[in-house]
């Protein structure tokens, strides 16, 4: 076999070379396009991300969406007829839907109206039990249960069907939250309840330690995870006792349930600047302050309401209403609660 010379030899190694170095450039263009899984999830939420800022809704979210959010009151307008199962149809077809039904009401006060010193017992209607309380959750994974604390009125009897429900400052802070933490304590054992919903309106001595005294309840209520969620239900009237509430224990209230059916608004423009002065009340690092409807009642309602809500999509934390009982009773029966979850599910 012929040799090979010097000057071929350096042609020879120098090609060698060269494509060494050309594999080399190769494999790492080809391993730089090779997305990692983990660098996938990052592009992904940075895409996410890119949605929120451009105006993309949370309303638009699975079922663990804070916004698809519809916490229905029920149980205080004396209807016996009043079953959890006739809300059955409508929570199935809307699975992404968090439903969120608070009873109505729970007071500390006897049967005669006598304070009881943060011993509440329930006085929604009675059809709404404890067995089909825990089986409604239990065929349910998008529902929750509250118990909503005190109310405008409390029904006495036939010639006293209205006695206002006020607030009182107890004699002892420390026997009033203690009492109040273990009779909700009960309730929640009793009707599989997830939290609370506070809805003192009437003040008539003060509100000298209605901070301190609702504050400490929902706290030990979460901390001893009796409770996992916690709302307020202020009005106009009520706006600076429940503004301060929510400034001292902001941490442990998940949900304002303002009442703006109760503020005269006649305009989806009204209701939205209304909804923007509230929310200042209410600031946080989240939304909290959900849209509120009275279906039937006052307030916008229809297509006037869900426009008002489409305008605040990005600043709700979902929808209120009060309240089921009348919703059972409008034709066709829970047409809001459907209209609402349909709003709440739309892109």
């Amino acid at each position: 076999m012929a040799g090979v010379g010097a000057g071929s030899s350096k042609k020879f190694f120098a090609a060698i070379l060269l494509g060494l170095i050309l594999a080399i450039v190769l494999n790492r263009v080809v391993a730089s396009t090779r997305q990692k899984p983990e660098d996938a999830a990052v592009d992904g939420g940075t895409r996410h991300l890119q949605q929120l800022l451009r105006g993309r809704s949370l309303l638009q979210g699975s079922s663990s969406s804070q916004g698809a959010l519809l916490i229905d009151y029920m149980g205080a307008n004396g209807d016996t007829s009043l079953q959890f199962s006739d809300l059955q149809a409508t929570v199935s077809a809307f699975p992404a839907v968090q439903f969120i039904f608070p009873l109505a009401f729970a007071i500390d006060a006897d049967a005669s109206g006598n304070p009881q010193n943060g011993i509440f017992s329930p006085y929604w209607v009675t059809s709404l039990d404890s067995q089909s309380a825990q089986l409604f959750k239990q065929q349910n994974p998008n529902v929750k249960l509250m118990v909503s604390l005190a109310g405008a009125t409390q029904y006495i009897n036939d010639s006293n069907p209205s006695q206002p429900v006020n607030w009182y400052d107890p004699a002892s802070i420390d026997e009033w939250v203690s009492n109040a933490v273990s009779s909700i304590t009960s309730l929640a054992s009793t009707y599989s309840l997830d939290g609370i919903d506070i809805d003192y309106e009437t003040y008539p001595s003060g509100s000298a330690s209605f901070t301190s005294c609702i504050g400490q309840v929902i706290s030990t209520l979460k901390s001893s995870n009796t409770i996992t969620v916690a709302s307020i239900a202020p009005f106009d009237d009520t706006l600076s006792i429940y503004a301060d509430l929510f400034a001292n224990y902001a941490s442990v209230i998940d949900y304002v349930n303002y009442q703006f059916y109760g503020d005269g608004l006649t305009t989806q423009s009204e209701y939205v600047n209304r909804f923007n002065t509230v929310a200042a009340s209410f600031s946080s690092s989240s939304n909290k302050v959900l849209a509120s409807v009275e279906v039937g009642g006052r307030g916008l309602q229809g297509n006037d309401f869900i426009g008002a809500a489409t305008q605040l999509r990005n600043s709700i934390a979902g929808i209120m209403n009060w309240d089921v009982d009348h919703s059972k009773n409008s034709n066709p029966p829970f047409a809001l609660e459907q209209s609402v979850a349909t709003f709440l599910t739309s892109a």
